[in-house]
């Protein structure tokens, strides 16, 4: 008996992964007729197909350090860690993404740092042929991704981390979730947590030592700070773009970022009721969706309430002036924010709110709707005056006066509150240089 015993969690992920692998045989052909499931499998690498080209590239550095991320969020917040493990010239990195919205992103932007989307199968032998060929030192999972196989393969090849760890909800909707994941955990050599209470919940909650966590914040922080400086040449050249454009007696610019059609009608309402207001301002919109029909949408709004706005795919230098721009373009938004003095931020007016860091980080006067408690960041800027939280335009508009009055945009305080967050990259970046050398 204590002999099978010893063998049951090798011989239960055997079965696991027998039947995962038969499961995304499946997704195949289910995907013939449903095309949202045909976009996520397409570029999917058959692992045994580019284990030699990884192979290659991994033995030209003493060190690999594998990012396991979701999708773009999570790469943007791995971000300060790998540019500090490349600025070193001793590692090599490899990015997985589970979503292909992740890579399309990278692409857009034109990153440097190799990524792939994961296998459709999270099965022991799938991953087993990836960690041979890249021989990882260490591999970082971020945030959320707890996958039985890629864990048990995982920590075989090195050492395992988790950063940014925190509750996460789903274990209070879900007693099976819960248990689950506190057995994932376990896997994990350390694990860096946001705040005292991911601290505590570590520890306490899943009964893990607490020598193997670590509070270090969160390093979207250290990402958004760095991202605001990184490339203010391309801040520089839009904001003469944007000024270009905009007709004679603007002075200020106000950013709808990742903005939906409640935004845009919330910003339209606020209009209606006073011409002066928009006299010294334009408007830069940069819709969360970027298909066509939205971009259509939000351009048929604007062009109701008498203003005509331009795209930003379509300028030219012959463009003519408008207090309207709409973005259509991907991976341009942190270095728009750069450009304004104030900023709407998206999600929070029917869900939740967007990304309030990067608006924060360039010193802007912010806004949101009132579904906002997703973010702590955002919490934290409102509890302190430095955000304001609206309900519609009449709200928005009394928001947006008092900026135009009294002139009090409190950029250096956005910026200090935005500041005294960062550091997490460092304290992780210490810690694993510790056991990478040892």
């Amino acid at each position: 008996m204590s002999t099978l015993s010893a063998f049951l969690p090798d011989i239960l992920l055997m079965l696991y992964s027998l039947v995962v692998s038969i499961l995304a045989r499946s997704l195949k052909l289910i995907a013939l007729i449903i095309p949202k499931l045909r976009v996520q499998l397409k570029d999917r690498p058959q692992i045994q197909e580019v284990a030699r080209d990884l192979a290659l590239e991994r033995a030209k550095f003493r060190h690999c350090a594998i990012f396991f991320c979701s999708s773009a969020g999570e790469y943007e917040q791995a971000l300060p860690i790998i540019a500090r493990l490349q600025a070193q010239n001793d590692t090599y990195v490899q990015v997985l993404f589970f979503s292909k919205s992740g890579l399309d992103y990278i692409k857009a932007r034109g990153e440097k740092t190799p990524c792939m989307l994961v296998p459709v199968t999270d099965s022991i032998w799938q991953w087993g042929s990836l960690f041979s060929a890249l021989l990882p030192t260490i591999t970082c999972v971020v945030r959320h991704e707890l996958w039985p196989g890629f864990l048990c393969v995982a920590r075989r090849f090195g050492h395992l981390y988790l950063i940014d760890a925190s509750f996460s909800q789903g274990e209070r909707n879900s007693r099976f979730w819960g248990f689950m994941r506190r057995k994932l955990l376990q896997n994990f050599d350390h694990i860096f947590a946001v705040s005292q209470y991911d601290f505590n919940y570590f520890t306490s909650s899943c009964k893990l030592p607490s020598a193997s966590v670590t509070v270090t914040s969160d390093t979207k922080y250290d990402r958004v700070v760095e991202r605001a400086r990184a490339r203010p040449e391309i801040v520089k050249s839009l904001r003469k773009r944007f000024e270009l454009l905009a007709p004679d007696g603007v002075t200020h610019r106000l950013v709808l970022g990742s903005a939906y059609l409640f935004e845009v009608d919330l910003l339209l309402n606020a209009l209606r009721d006073t011409e002066t207001l928009i006299q010294k301002w334009q408007i830069i919109i940069v819709p969360h969706y970027l298909k066509r029909a939205n971009i259509d949408a939000i351009s048929a709004k604007i062009e109701t309430e008498g203003f005509r706005p331009l795209r930003y795919s379509t300028l030219t230098d012959q463009s003519a002036k408008s207090k309207f721009l709409i973005i259509d373009k991907m991976g341009m938004l942190a270095e728009i924010y750069g450009t304004a003095d104030a900023a709407l931020v998206g999600g929070a007016l029917h869900h939740q709110v967007h990304n309030v860091l990067e608006p924060a980080s360039h010193g802007l006067a912010i806004a949101f709707g009132p579904f906002y408690k997703n973010s702590q960041e955002a919490i934290h800027l409102v509890n302190v005056g430095l955000a304001a939280v609206v309900s519609d335009g009449a709200e928005f508009r009394r928001w947006w006066q008092g900026l135009d009055s009294n002139g009090q945009f409190h950029r250096q305080q956005m910026l200090d509150a935005t500041k005294g967050l960062t550091g997490a990259a460092d304290l992780i970046i210490a810690k694993w240089r510790q056991q990478m050398d040892a």
